[in-house]
């Protein structure tokens, strides 16, 4: 069987090409079944296979022909991930079956095919749960991406859960043909986490990776190094997954290709921590500053909750801006045992009712490992106590209390059911208020699935005659959405002031305080927002960028412009989540700068959806309109645009900057001199540098007479750089003028 791609030659029954790995067989891109090379229509479902060709620059539009499910396919190209290369923060996964060879000697081909074909789909079937992107097949194993093409800012714990679960899954697989056929063979897996280089998305949803860079090489490295049937992660990733995971150090340990030792981690299973705060809280707590008006509103309302006047409040700020704080300091600040909590999840938005599954647990009182019978029991009791009446509804509510893989089949949950599931859960959550005041936290509804919204919603109404205060997180407002009719009230929260972000910092740095350098520098790249002070932090201290200076911690010079890889995956997922035009102008908004007129923007941005995309990009809050003279717009964070402007590739990048330099002349023309420093940066960083030279020169004679000799300075130094990188751009008259001007402003600032 030949790769219809590379032509390699392949053994019969192959499913997938042992060159490029591309799918040797072709599938209908409407139900998944196998069609007979030539086919124009399906004989499975009838749709058609083939479409008129698409002109040469048009990029098809059809659905992808791959082993990526559809739900997955359909979510990477509606949402127009990786349409272009860029770059990524992800977590490289690599899987290898040991054991492989030998099989194939002791197996006749249809048998051995059969095994492997076993091996591999158990292994996809776990990356596609945790919505990874298998890239590529490696013999007897696969390469998967967790953070590419969709980003997440879980990547990390995606891909450990899918090694988990594919450790776990080998395990059966293994012991089962053990038993059958006298066979065996493991597994053995290795991760990495860190920056890659993504292409462009083929029509199978394959990615060109450059597969040079110690990120993926350190991933293949820890595969190799792994014990059969053991997942071993590098630093980078036990880093960012320490907590939720249970891990066991190896020490530091020489690998191929690598300098120095790399420290390295064996997966032993999850850890006990299922939340950003809770991981927080582990490291040690950080003073809780700037919430004291929220967290007195909160105790409020509590007061009336206790006097049977309900309250439901949505604690609603971007991420990292301190909900989850807010609402654990003030559970604290109860000192009641009687509260429980919930949580939607990033990819368990398709589970019905997945975020009320552990505070159903919670108030039945059943242990989250416990089996079905025994959480029955526990069930049956609980409610038979509070009104025999009650305990008739515990089938329904039982079927809530599954597990995230078994709820995502439950798509076929009827109107009728979900009725009688929301008056079981209400009914419950009354009768439990009628005992004591309670208390119910609902973290993330950004992520909320329909059915556990509607569920809320209803929750929210009822509420108002009981002693039941619900609190919820969420990053984006509630208006707009079906929890709008439950009569929630908001508490927005802001970003924390210069002093409050000065303490954090204190604290963090202790015994010794931060000097004011340190705490001004936090302050104005976290904006206020306390995670990202955190990690700011704790990145400035991993890589030895704080030292102790009289007393006190400053800052090396030249590390202010760390992003750390927790919020560049924070920040980048966001961006991801907005289609693709408004990525785009998001990524020009980048290149403009932190603020820039309106107009310019808008003379960039080549779309017909220009306003809805820059009406999304303010809702979400990446960007902020400034009044004034000439409308303009800011970036709320400069951290959003590092994160937007490095995710470019440098030909993207020089590209974008080419375009910024000519939609500036062309809006200026004859007036170029009042945006000189901006045309030389632009000409500057794109694919024509030289171009920047008369601008640098007209704006040094703009700076020398406004008195700003040490700008002058600056500009003269780069055109005199430009002059001497490109020796025809200047005459040989024009190059020593350069330098005697340097040499004046040289000399009237030293005589200062």
């Amino acid at each position: 069987m030949n790769c219809q791609a590379c032509r390699q030659e392949n053994r019969e029954g192959a499913r997938f090409c042992n060159a490029c790995g591309r799918p040797l067989e072709e599938r209908c891109p409407s139900c998944g079944q196998s069609v007979a090379p030539g086919a124009r229509f399906c004989d499975g479902c009838g749709a058609p296979l083939t479409a008129t060709p698409p002109a040469a620059a048009t990029r098809p539009t059809r659905a992808p022909v791959s082993y990526t499910p559809h739900h997955l396919a359909e979510k990477i190209l509606t949402e127009g991930r990786a349409l272009r290369g860029e770059r990524k923060e992800v977590t490289v996964l690599f899987v290898d079956v040991q054991g492989s060879t030998d099989l194939a000697g002791a197996l006749d081909p249809e048998e051995f095919h059969s095994v492997m074909d076993g091996a591999f789909q158990l292994m996809l079937d776990s990356v596609h749960h945790w919505e990874g992107t298998v890239n590529q097949f490696t013999g007897d194993g696969i390469m998967a991406l967790f953070g590419a093409p969709i980003a997440h800012e879980d990547h990390v714990r995606r891909a450990l859960q899918a090694a988990l679960e594919i450790q776990r899954g080998f395990g059966e697989y293994a012991a089962g043909l053990r038993r059958e056929k006298g066979l065996a063979f493991q597994v053995r897996l290795g991760l990495n986490s860190g920056p890659v280089v993504v292409g462009a998305i083929g029509d199978d949803l394959r990615m060109d990776y450059t597969a040079q860079g110690l990120t993926t090489n350190l991933a293949a490295r820890m595969q190799q190094a792994a014990d059969p049937g053991s997942v071993l992660v590098a630093a980078s990733t036990y880093r960012l997954g320490e907590g939720y995971f249970r891990f066991r150090s190896l020490g530091p340990m020489r690998v191929r290709g690598v300098a120095e030792p790399v420290e390295a981690f064996v997966l032993e299973g999850e850890g006990t921590v299922v939340s950003r705060l809770e991981a927080s809280l582990r490291r040690g707590v950080s003073p809780f500053r700037g919430r004291e008006a929220e967290l007195l509103a909160l105790g409020e309302c509590w007061d009336r909750v206790v006097k049977g006047q309900g309250e439901a409040v949505c604690l609603v700020g971007e991420p990292g801006i301190g909900k989850s704080r807010l609402a654990y300091e003030f559970r604290r600040s109860l000192g009641i045992p009687d509260w429980v909590e919930g949580a939607a999840l990033s990819h368990a938005r398709n589970a019905p009712y997945f975020a009320f599954r552990p505070l159903l647990r919670q108030l039945a009182g059943v242990d989250p490992e416990a089996d079905l019978s025994v959480m029955r029991d526990h069930l049956h009791r609980r409610l038979w106590d509070l009104s025999p009446d009650l305990a008739t509804f515990a089938p329904e509510i039982l079927s809530i209390l599954g597990t995230a893989r078994e709820a995502l089949r439950q798509a076929d949950v009827r109107d009728d059911r979900q009725d009688r599931l929301r008056q079981a859960v209400s009914l419950w959550v009354q009768a439990e208020c009628h005992q004591a005041p309670r208390l119910l936290i609902i973290e993330d509804l950004q992520w909320l699935d329909p059915s556990s919204e509607e569920l809320l919603r209803h929750l929210a109404l009822d509420c108002r005659g009981i002693r039941l205060m619900l609190i919820m997180t969420s990053r984006l407002p509630i208006a707009g959405t079906n929890l709008e009719l439950g009569r929630i009230r908001e508490v927005f929260l802001k970003a924390l002031s210069a002093e409050d972000i000065h303490a954090l910092v204190d604290a963090q740095v202790e015994p010794y305080p931060a000097s004011d350098r340190l705490g001004r520098t936090v302050a104005v790249r976290s904006e206020g927002n306390p995670f990202y002070v955190e990690e700011l932090v704790r990145a400035f201290r991993e890589r030895g960028d704080l030292v102790l200076d009289h007393g006190a911690y400053d800052l090396r010079e030249g590390a202010e412009g760390v992003v750390p890889s927790t919020i560049n995956a924070l920040i980048a997922s966001r961006i991801d989540r907005l289609p693709v035009s408004a990525r785009e102008l998001l990524a020009d908004a980048a290149i403009l700068g932190m603020q820039f007129p309106l107009a310019h923007l808008r003379a960039l941005v080549a779309s017909d959806r220009f306003e809805e995309d820059l009406a999304l990009v303010e809702r979400r809050g990446f960007l902020d309109r400034q009044e004034g003279l000439v409308a303009g717009l800011a970036f709320r964070h400069v951290l959003t645009q590092e994160v937007s402007a490095g995710a470019l590739l440098q030909s993207d990048r020089q590209s974008r900057h080419h375009r910024a330099a000519e939609m500036l002349e062309r809006l200026y023309r004859g007036r170029t001199e009042e945006v000189c420093d901006q045309l030389a940066y632009h000409w500057a960083q794109s694919d024509k540098r030289v171009q920047a030279l008369p601008y640098l020169l007209t704006a040094a004679d703009g700076a020398v007479a406004v008195g700003a000799n040490q700008e002058a300075i600056g500009h003269l130094q780069a055109a005199l750089a430009l002059a001497t990188e490109y020796p025809g751009a200047t005459g040989k008259d024009e190059l020593n003028a350069i330098r005697l001007k340097l040499a004046g402003l040289h000399f009237v600032v030293g005589e200062r």
